[in-house]
């Protein structure tokens, strides 16, 4: 009777607007209290424990590299580099919004950091452009989904710290996968730009109706590329030194994390100066409270995975899933059903930290490799950010395009029924998740 009792009142907290982590921490104490003899000081010691650890240190480090790289003028060279990439498409604006967030997103981790500074900058000039405002806040949501996916990854270290399984390995499995995404979110963008006819490709301003030779237009493709890759070396590094850092094993992931706010740092006052230091004290005040925010779901997100596994749920799941069959083939299919339905209601770092342990018991009966796991279950929830009614990316999108967030719904389909093709590839090919790791 506890788990029904457990999930009818997260649901019902859920329902009527209570924020996740109370809701989570309230009926997990509301289930305990009323059908097992554990005693309740628990609650205290195992959300202690839960944030008690140097591999979620890197998660306030990351959300702080993130808030300063989106306010020191980092994200800004960004998305210039990215628009010398590819502004000669249709949609070139949204494609550069896509780009940016890839690349943002290998320095964030983060999906709705990835959103919000890419966003910030990118929907104004979508909306010049004649981009459907809803149309440009649903491009830069599911762009920054991507920031969860590409290395490095707070949905990653989460999973690691759930687990155990390697976070640097899984920083390494992640990159293909995130890349995929990216491109298949390009290529629709370019797709429903010329349906629409939005953003169509132009002559540059001292072009004739005569063609250019290919020659002379590579070489002003390069020299753009070049020029922008300039002025932004010094962001374009960023993601080499973290990460190249962690494969070669210099750093872990956390002293990563706390030195890409260190670069950030030294970058946006001494080199960019875009950052003052005024700047630097409110980023530090709003990254303490979005931690502040994440070590509460954090650590009643461990009360409740542990709860569930004195319940003997993720057994109970695993016999479940391996008598419907015993096919891993199908049996992730259902998990990534599952999964789905739980990204609408909950933010990746509750469901990974409440999912992951549970289903893990399945993932090591079937023979699944729990890396290539851990990114299936990263990617689908990734997807849950920009699926109502819950999508925290659709929350920050709507927020910085100054619009309703119903007004996105008929824009999300398309890029959604995209998004759930890329997961289905990651599924079952393998190969894209472990081709690093092996």
């Amino acid at each position: 009777m506890a788990v029904p009792v457990l999930f009818i009142a997260l649901f019902v907290m859920l329902l009527i607007g209570v924020p996740v982590g109370f809701a989570i921490g309230g009926a997990t104490m509301l289930s305990m209290f009323m059908y097992s003899d554990l005693n309740m000081a628990i609650n205290a010691q195992y959300c202690y424990s839960g944030i008690f650890s140097f591999t979620v240190m890197a998660i306030p480090f990351f959300m702080l590299a993130g808030l300063i790289m989106s306010t020191g003028g980092i994200a800004k060279r960004i998305v210039d580099f990215a628009s010398a990439l590819i502004s000669f498409v249709s949609g070139a604006i949204g494609c550069v919004t896509i780009i940016a967030c890839m690349f943002f997103g290998a320095l964030s981790g983060s999906g709705m950091a990835t959103t919000s500074a890419i966003g910030g900058m990118m929907i104004p000039e979508m909306k010049r452009k004649g981009y459907d405002p809803a149309y440009a806040a649903t491009i830069v949501c599911f762009g920054g989904i991507i920031g969860p996916i590409i290395p490095p990854s707070l949905s990653f270290v989460l999973y690691g710290a759930s687990t155990g399984v390697s976070i640097s390995q899984l920083f390494l499995a992640g990159v293909l996968p995130g890349v995929l995404m990216g491109l298949l979110f390009l290529g629709t963008n370019i797709v429903i730009c010329t349906i629409k006819g939005v953003d169509l490709k132009q002559k540059r301003s001292n072009e004739t109706d005569e063609k250019v030779p290919i020659g002379e237009a590579m070489k002003y493709r390069f020299s753009e590329i070049a020029k922008s890759m300039k002025e932004g070396f010094w962001a374009l590094l960023s993601p080499v030194i973290i990460l190249g850092g962690i494969y070669s094993g210099v750093f872990t992931p956390t002293e990563a994390a706390c030195i890409s706010v260190v670069y950030s740092i030294i970058i946006s006052l001494y080199v960019y100066k875009d950052l003052t230091w005024a700047g630097l004290k409110n980023v530090f005040l709003d990254t303490a409270v979005l931690n502040g925010i994440t070590s509460f779901l954090l650590g009643y997100s461990t009360v409740f995975s542990t709860f569930m596994t004195y319940e003997r749920v993720p057994q109970t799941i695993t016999e479940f899933l391996t008598s419907v069959s015993t096919n891993p083939l199908i049996v992730l299919l259902f998990v990534n059903l599952i999964l789905l339905a739980v990204g609408l209601f909950l933010d990746t770092v509750p469901a990974i930290i409440v999912m992951a342990p549970m289903l893990m018991p399945t993932v090591q009966v079937l023979g699944i490799d729990p890396i290539h796991f851990g990114v299936l279950m990263t990617v689908n929830l990734a997807l849950g950010l920009c699926t109502p009614p819950y999508g925290c990316n659709l929350f920050v999108g709507a927020a910085v395009a100054k619009i309703k967030m119903e007004s996105m719904f008929a824009h999300i389909l398309p890029l959604f029924i995209v998004g759930l093709i890329g997961l289905l590839v990651v599924t079952y090919v393998p190969w894209l998740s472990l081709v690093f790791t092996n």
